[in-house]
């Protein structure tokens, strides 16, 4: 089993950017799944519409994970807001709606990967010390405690509702080749309240973090 991170590094020279180094990728994924047909390979958390039909004609050795958070973020909602800011970048809605058209689809080739990260506020938003370069802002959002309903709140709102488990669960297993136990069930309500995402979580030490999608509403709960 080989997980990638399916981007090259970048190149001024060459015009390669994080906007393009996905792209550039992809000629070295088909590569490997060429080199080695009996290697399953994941490409993890594809951001372009390249990176979809890429997987799609590729052996089924290959596979692809998608993220809850790219399913929604594009270039534009990236950008003022340092709490959305990821690698791979989001980019354009045109990719975005390739990504979601790949779960409409219920291709099992696409399953989730979190690719969470509970980066502290400090982060996320470092301070500017006089005299010196601010410190870049730390890449990841962090899903975890909202991930699963919040899968189910972006499936329904693109029309994939229907595909919630293959995407979260079944097609992920079934390339990975690990069963389902017995108790591992999970099951979701709707909500009707509008309850919202807290706009900050705390852990030890009072160490503060910024949960993706925080002060929107969600749509389903862990029943």
């Amino acid at each position: 089993m080989l997980n990638l991170h399916g981007e090259v590094p970048s190149d001024a020279e060459k015009n390669i950017s994080i906007l393009n180094a996905e792209k550039h990728f992809l000629k070295h994924l088909s590569q490997l799944a060429t080199d080695f047909p009996k290697l399953r390979i994941v490409l993890e958390h594809a951001t372009t519409s390249e990176a979809i039909e890429a997987v799609t004609s590729l052996p089924s050795n290959v596979a692809c994970t998608i993220t809850a958070h790219h399913l929604w973020l594009t270039i534009d909602t990236v950008a003022p807001q340092p709490h959305h800011f990821c690698k791979p970048l989001a980019k354009e809605p045109k990719d975005r709606k390739a990504l979601q058209d790949a779960i409409r689809s219920g291709n099992p080739k696409f399953f989730l990967g979190s690719d969470s990260a509970p980066h502290p506020t400090s982060s996320k938003s470092p301070s500017v010390v006089e005299d010196s370069e601010p410190s870049p802002c730390a890449a990841g959002v962090y899903t975890s405690p909202i991930l699963v309903p919040l899968v189910a709140t972006l499936l329904e709102s693109f029309g994939a509702l229907d595909q919630l488990e293959g995407y979260v669960t079944g097609h992920g297993r079934k390339f990975y080749g690990v069963p389902a136990k017995e108790g591992q069930e999970l099951k979701l309500r709707r909500v009707t309240d509008g309850k919202k995402v807290p706009g900050a979580v705390r852990g030890e030490g009072g160490i503060e973090v910024v949960p993706f999608w925080a002060g929107k509403a969600l749509g389903w709960e862990i029943a």
